[in-house]
């Protein structure tokens, strides 16, 4: 009797795991630094160079002391270190 069996011995090279998460994080006591544009726009730019790591990003929501935003952490990363990851590069790029 032959052996079969019916699985893929192809790998799969993608990262096949979606880990959306919706975060959102507070400016220090409150501080209303997000009504200047160009904050903004520097706390984009610092949270897109993370696409390079794996990341995915959806919309932005600004408001005046916090920002929320889903996004795809690779499974490489927990979420706890994604969160600190992205909280302390986009907060030394605002400085």
């Amino acid at each position: 009797m032959k052996n079969v069996s019916s699985v893929s011995s192809k790998k799969i090279s993608d990262d096949t795991q979606n880990n959306w998460v919706t975060v959102m994080f507070k400016t220090k006591c409150n501080y209303n630094c997000f009504r200047r544009q160009s904050n903004i726009d520097t706390c984009t730019q610092a949270f897109l160079y993370f696409e390079r790591f794996g990341f995915e990003f959806r919309d932005f929501g600004f408001a005046g002391s916090h920002v929320h935003f889903p996004v795809n952490i690779p499974k490489k990363y927990s979420v706890q270190d994604a969160e600190i990851m992205l909280k302390s590069y986009s907060s030394k790029k605002n400085v």
